[in-house]
């Protein structure tokens, strides 16, 4: 955020405490009984600008720069001095508990968290956690599916008309389970891909000019819900309606824009989709309910 000085107007760096420019000192005494804020903290110095966080008005002395480029007093600053998440932080925690803590904070506390996080982080990061989301969102379920199978197989005369014994069918369960545990992380990370790349060309419509990887970052995050994929088959149908509402929550405050533009680079894709599969649904029906004998009498 740029803040210009009270005497040549240019533009100031929060924490700065002399113009760049004209080496004014941007410490002014505040004149009694004046209409003109005063620092919250220095009621006898003027305000320099009001913190973008809690919106008390701050002195030279009292203002920082965040890792956004956020104008904050220093206690705001304070409370959130690095700009990291859990998972930012795996080096220092370990992988499991990063992940769990992360989770629960963009499930629970998703403004604050989105809010602190620093926009840009690498794209082997945010996709690491996309996959991490897709393996535990599926991971619970299909347990469930072979361990069924495993106790009500198909009736032994259904595997002797097939040719199927017993073992080779359990075989092929384990198989099937072992092939959608590797597959869930590459299609979670295929289609995070695809819908940040959607959502980013949406977003720089609207006129936001953060790099694809604040998308990808945003959208990876969101996916936090799949967590309660330990949860047997909870997160089929409730995570990915989760996800897309932090996405709006992510978007606003990653690229710092409105929550108008947000929902429309959150929202626009899915609805779309939607709107053409649900269509493509409805007119297969109507073609076959035409054609279906006696349809015409």
């Amino acid at each position: 955020m740029n803040i210009p000085c009270p005497h040549c107007r240019a533009f100031v760096v929060p924490g700065a405490q002399f113009c760049g420019v004209c080496g004014t000192s941007l410490l002014r005494e505040a004149v009694p009984g004046s209409s003109e804020p005063v620092c919250a903290v220095h009621p006898h110095l003027l305000s320099l600008r009001a913190c973008e966080r809690c919106g008390s008005f701050a002195c030279p002395q009292c203002l920082r720069q965040s890792d956004r480029g956020e104008a904050l007093c220093a206690s705001c600053h304070e409370r959130t001095p690095s700009g990291q998440v859990a998972w930012d932080q795996r080096a220092e925690l370990g992988t499991l508990k990063a992940f769990w803590n992360t989770c629960l904070d963009v499930m629970f506390r998703p403004t604050p968290t989105f809010e602190r996080m620093q926009p840009m982080g690498s794209v082997g990061s945010s996709l690491g956690f996309a996959a991490l989301c897709s393996f535990v969102g599926i991971f619970t379920t299909m347990l469930v599916y072979m361990a069924f199978m495993a106790v009500f197989p198909m009736p032994d005369e259904s595997m002797k008309s097939d040719n199927i014994s017993p073992v080779a069918f359990r075989g092929m369960m384990v198989g099937i389970f072992a092939v959608w545990m590797v597959l869930a992380p590459v299609m979670g990370l295929l289609t995070t891909l695809f819908t940040s790349a959607l959502d980013h060309l949406l977003l720089r419509m609207v006129g936001t000019a953060q790099p694809y990887a604040v998308t990808l970052r945003g959208n990876a995050f969101s996916q936090a819900p799949f967590l309660l994929g330990l949860i047997p088959f909870c997160s089929l149908y409730v995570a990915p309606f989760w996800s897309i509402g932090l996405r709006v929550v992510a978007y606003r405050s990653l690229h710092g824009t409105s929550w108008g533009k947000a929902a429309l680079g959150a929202l626009a894709a899915p609805l779309l989709s939607c709107l053409v599969c649900g269509g493509g649904y409805l007119a297969l029906i109507l073609m076959a309910a035409s054609v279906a004998p006696g349809a015409g009498s």
